[in-house]
Formats: structure tokens, sequence, C-alpha cells
């Protein structure tokens, strides 16, 4: 949510941010990183579907939201102290959704008809490319909402200081949770009721919401032995020359901060695809992450001549290994949090990779070619794929030991860090970014939220509930971070839909449009063998 300034008083200072919020703000702040969104597409529930009913939808969807903000304090926050090296997080007494919600209509006609469901994808693609580049490094965002017929696109858009990737699809899964289970009203029920919590668009924070949680390196035991500390530090600091991973490095995609702005695309496999695609991962003994980095490894390897080497990253939420086995005592579920509680691990493909990659797709055409299937290739990308997978899950394993998270409060002042690393050639070629699967059935409710829906008995949802059939997560280009960005969600038994998301003049369009061109039949070509 974007917070004005006559919500924001500076007694409610709450505590300054964590070192891994300090390095997201101050990237926001130089206009080295923009936002991230995740959109889902609510089937809106039959009783209220009639365009004539939008105002009814307006305020089921502000109630719902008043309970997603009140249910996560990182939502009603905004900075401040901004131009020093620690800013400090301030609460919000109130919000209005009049300011922070954006609606507008959308509608192409029948969504069945494939012309209008193109102009209808097309449309919610280009209105979250905008999402991306807008910068708010002190205050919060918020979702924007394209009402279509009869469905809702919510795009949840917001800063990195405040969450990380998982961080939007909790947001959702908070949301689509309160969309499902009004409120009781005072004439359904003889019980004392409280007063609404939205009022003409405005929503006062009780006193008894939940407060701000702690930042990540408060919130689990870190561990770091001396030997991985000064294996870090000699990374950092060491001449460019005397590094021995230099070839891997993304000479092929030079830093730079302007322009800034992000081109996004996506496609879809669809359910019946994805489900071959799965099975043969499994078989493989990999994931859809390992997959992805090994198709982009094997396209810009046919691509890109000049690199040699190339070096991807996995971002990974650590929400697992926070408050467990007694490392620490939290009176909160960090699986249910938004926050920045994220790290990173990075995969190295070397030269003799590249050679024994390019030598298989010279020997005959890939399946992405007009030749059809190449073992040797089929082979190689299988063989990326378990590797990236074993080594995300080797650094799961490790727990909260040993993660560069616990170095970042040794950086005192992350606007200088980042102005130095941006005079050096880019560490990463490509990320991936998974965030799995999103529940989207009423039926996959507890019974306890279905129980409390049949006692409330509301009209608007009595026959159906909201359902979600569609989500796109995209993520900005970092202007330091990963040069091609891909951005992967589902909902249980619908598609998978990939985004991908590149820095003008930093990938030439053509080359990130053949590299998508690749993932997509890679993936085809994979399900089908």
């Amino acid at each position: 949510m974007v917070a004005t300034k006559m919500e924001v008083k500076e007694k409610s200072i709450i505590r300054p941010l964590g070192h891994m919020e300090c390095y997201e703000f101050h990237m926001l702040q130089l206009r080295f990183l923009g936002g991230i969104t995740l959109s889902c597409r609510y089937a809106i529930p039959a009783p209220l579907a009639a365009p004539d009913l939008h105002d009814r939808v307006v305020r089921r969807v502000e109630d719902a939201l008043a309970r997603v903000v009140i249910e996560h304090p990182a939502l009603r926050l905004v900075a401040v102290k901004a131009d020093t090296k620690r800013p400090a997080w301030v609460a919000v007494d109130q919000l209005d959704f009049a300011h922070h919600v954006q609606w507008a209509d959308v509608s192409n006609g029948n969504e069945t008809d494939d012309g209008a469901a193109m102009v209808s994808q097309e449309t919610l693609r280009a209105r979250i490319e905008r999402c991306l580049d807008e910068s708010y490094a002190h205050e919060p965002k918020g979702p924007n909402g394209s009402r279509g017929d009869p469905v809702l696109d919510i795009i949840f858009d917001y800063s990195h200081a405040l969450g990380d990737g998982m961080s939007g699809k909790i947001f959702h899964e908070t949301l689509f949770r309160t969309l499902n289970t009004p409120v009781t009203t005072s004439s359904e029920t003889n019980s004392t009721i409280e007063p609404p919590l939205v009022s003409n668009h405005i929503l006062t924070i009780p006193s008894t919401a939940s407060t701000l949680r702690p930042p990540i390196e408060k919130a689990g035991k870190f561990s770091v032995s001396a030997k991985f500390v000064a294996s870090t530090a000699w990374k950092e600091l060491r001449p460019p020359k005397l590094s021995s991973n230099s070839a891997a490095l993304a000479h092929w995609a030079p830093i730079r901060a302007t322009p800034y702005k992000t081109h996004l695309r996506t496609f879809d496999i669809e359910a019946d695809v994805l489900r071959d695609v799965l099975a043969a991962c499994r078989a493989h003994k990999t994931t859809v992450t390992g997959l992805l980095h090994a198709v982009v490894l094997t396209s810009m390897a046919a691509h890109i001549p000049a690199a040699t080497a190339f070096t991807s990253s996995t971002p990974l939420d650590l929400r697992r290994h926070l408050g467990v086995d007694g490392a620490k005592c939290l009176d909160f579920d960090p699986r249910r949090t938004v926050a920045n509680y994220v790290s990173i691990v990075w995969h190295k493909f070397g030269t003799d990779d590249m050679r024994e990659i390019r030598a298989a797709a010279v020997a005959q055409k890939s399946p992405s070619g007009e030749d059809g299937e190449n073992p040797a290739l089929v082979a190689l990308v299988w063989r990326y794929a378990s590797r990236v997978r074993a080594e995300v899950q080797k650094r799961l394993d490790h727990g909260l030991k040993n993660d560069v998270a616990s170095l970042m409060g040794l950086v005192p002042d992350w606007r200088a860090q980042h102005r130095a690393t941006a005079r050096k050639t880019r560490l990463v070629s490509f990320v991936v970014t998974n965030l799995g699967v999103l529940d989207g059935e009423p039926a996959s409710m507890t019974k306890t939220v279905e129980v409390e829906k049949e006692k409330a008995r509301d009209e608007d949802t009595a026959a159906e509930g909201w359902k979600i059939t569609q989500s796109t997560f995209a993520i900005s280009t970092e202007v330091n971070g990963a040069a091609f960005q891909v951005s992967p969600i589902s909902v249980r038994g619908g598609a998978l839909r990939i985004g991908c998301s590149w820095q003008d003049c930093v990938v030439e369009l053509g080359l990130a449009e053949t590299i998508i061109s690749d993932m997509e039949r890679w993936l085809r070509f994979l399900a089908r063998s």
C-alpha cells in the first residue's frame, strides 16, 4: 500500500530496516530496481458477476483487503530517514483504499472468444510491465484491480524492500481466504458485532492488529565459519584478473543503469503438457526449476557464442528454517509472513560444460530445430537440470549455516556498495525464481473456513466462492543482478505461466525472444518425449 503523509506519524517508528531490507531499499532508491508483481485472475462468483454490481465487488474486495492488511503488518508501513545508511519503518494509522487501489475496466467481450482472450492477456501483460518500472523506495505499493467479464485481475504490485517473491504468493493466498470468508453482518446474528473495517474506502488500523515481524537476521539463528567469511570477502575484494571464475561472468551483458526499462514476455504450458513435464522431471530426479535452468543455459550457449561460461542463480525461501529446531522461539508462522526471508544459491557452468553443449548441438540440431530429436543434447539438458536441483537441495540442507544473508550486516553503506558493484562486470547471466503452485479452488479451503462461510450464509457467495484461475509472476530489471529473469508460477490443476523479463539495451530484444521461444519448444518437446 502507498501511505500518504497524512497517514504517517513520526512517533510510530517501529524499528530500523534489517540488513536485507536495506539492501533492497537502497537498490530502489538508486533506481537500480523497480517492483515485483504477482497477478491473479479471480473468477467472480455468479451472484456478483453482473456489470451493474461493480460497487458490491469493490466493497467485497476492500473488505477482504482490509483483513489482509491487518494480518500482514508489512503492508501498512512506510520508510523514513530515507537518505541515511539505515532508514526506519513507520506504521500508519489509516489506509485510504481510494488512493491505494486502482480499478480499471478492461472488458473485451466474451473471454471464451480466442481473439478477445488474446487482447485481454496482452492488456494484462502491458499493465504488469508498466507496474514493474514504477519505483517507490520509501513507500509500500498496492494492488491494481482490472475488471473483466466476469473475472477480476488483481495485480499485487509491491516493493522488494517489504517482501520477497514468496510474499506475493502469501498475499494472494491470504486474499483468496478472506474473499471466501465473508464477514457476518449484524442482521445475520444476535451477537455483538464490531463496526465494518472499511468506511468510505478508509481502513482504520485497529490497536489489536499484529506487529511488524523481525528482519531475517533476527528471525533465524545463523552461523558462519571463519573459512566462509574469508572466502566471501576474497571473492568480493579480489582483482577480477585473479578470479578463477572470470569466464563465467556475464561479459556479454555489461551493467548499465540507464535506460531503466523492463521488458516482459510470458508464455503458458497447458495443464496436460505440464503433467508430462513434471513426470519427466521426477524420472530424471530434478524439478521444473532445474529444468528451466538447463534449457535457458542450452539456448544461451547456442545464441551467445562469445560467452565461454555462465553463472545462474536461484533464490531460496528460508522460511522453512526460521523458528524450527529450537533455533528461535517465534510467535508467528514465517511460512505465512510477508517479509524478506530469502537467500540465494549460484550455479556455475564452466568452459568444459559449454564445449560439451556446443559440440552436441553442432553434431545434430536441437529439438528447437527442424531436424527433431538430439539424444546427446537432451541427455545434457537432463544432466544439468539434475545438477541444479542437487545444488539447491545441498544449500537447503545446510539450513542457516554459512548463508550469505548472515554477512549482509558487514556492509556499512549499501548505497556505496551498489554503486561500486555497478562498476564491475555482471556476475549472473540468468535467474530462475519459482513460486510453485497456488491453490485456486474454494474446495481447497480448510473445513473451518467452510463452516464460517456456511454460518455467514452470505448471499453473494452462497452458491459458489471466488476462484483463482490464472497467475502471472513478474520481476523488474535489477541493474546489478541477472541479465535475464525467469519467473514461473502455476495454479493447481491449471497451466504453468512463465514470465521472462530483461532490461532494455542490456539484452537485445531478438536474443530475448529467441531464448523464450527455445524455452517453450524445449518444454513441449521434453513433455512429448
